[in-house]
């Protein structure tokens, strides 16, 4: 059966839980997650956006590393939960910025208004179709408005830990503790 090449490569990321894949993300996050709350934010240099930069893309990939490393059942509880913690702290750091709930609320209205127009007729009770989808825009729009903001401000308090610089540093160090301890075939629950 001919599978797609991207459909192999979208299913075949057990690769990323291999080692030294898990480790070695674990000690470069770490020391980004270090660097970070040690260099601040400066207005005279532009280096911490580049820090959040790469902290933001490593985060996002250690997600991806760590569903691959549950999935395939590579690494201990211990090491997944730092993995994650560390992928959290990373990438929530410049979602801060991005007004998550209007882009959300835009995109689900705008996609339940684009598919309804093929089901609705040119009239409905008399009232012509682009009200009915500005309508049904609105309401599905505001909704998810709603839940996305929602769910913004209980990852504001996550986002205010994580953050924080002592926070930043003690993750650090731990995750780099732990990529090192796996490296060599170890673990922190092996101390415990």
């Amino acid at each position: 059966m001919y599978v797609p090449a991207l459909c192999q490569f979208v299913v075949d990321i057990a690769f990323l839980a291999d080692d030294p894949v898990p480790s070695l993300t674990l000690v470069v996050g770490g020391l980004l997650s270090i660097a970070i709350a040690m260099y601040g934010h400066r207005e005279d240099s532009y280096w911490d956006e580049v820090g959040t930069f790469f902290a933001f893309l490593l985060g996002a990939a250690m997600f991806v590393i760590a569903f691959a490393a549950w999935s395939e059942d590579a690494v201990n509880w211990l090491t997944l939960l730092i993995i994650v913690i560390l992928a959290l702290t990373l990438f929530l750091k410049p979602m801060r910025e991005i007004p998550w709930a209007a882009i959300m609320g835009a995109l689900a209205g705008g996609a339940v208004a684009a598919i309804a127009s093929f089901f609705l007729p040119s009239e409905v009770f008399g009232i012509e179709e682009w009200i009915v989808l500005l309508v049904i825009f609105l309401v599905v729009g505001t909704i998810t408005h709603f839940f996305f903001h929602f769910i913004e401000d209980l990852l504001l308090v996550a986002r205010m830990v994580l953050d924080w610089k002592p926070t930043m540093v003690i993750v650090g160090l731990v995750a780099i503790a732990e990529g090192i301890l796996i490296l060599m075939d170890m673990s922190i629950l092996s101390y415990f």
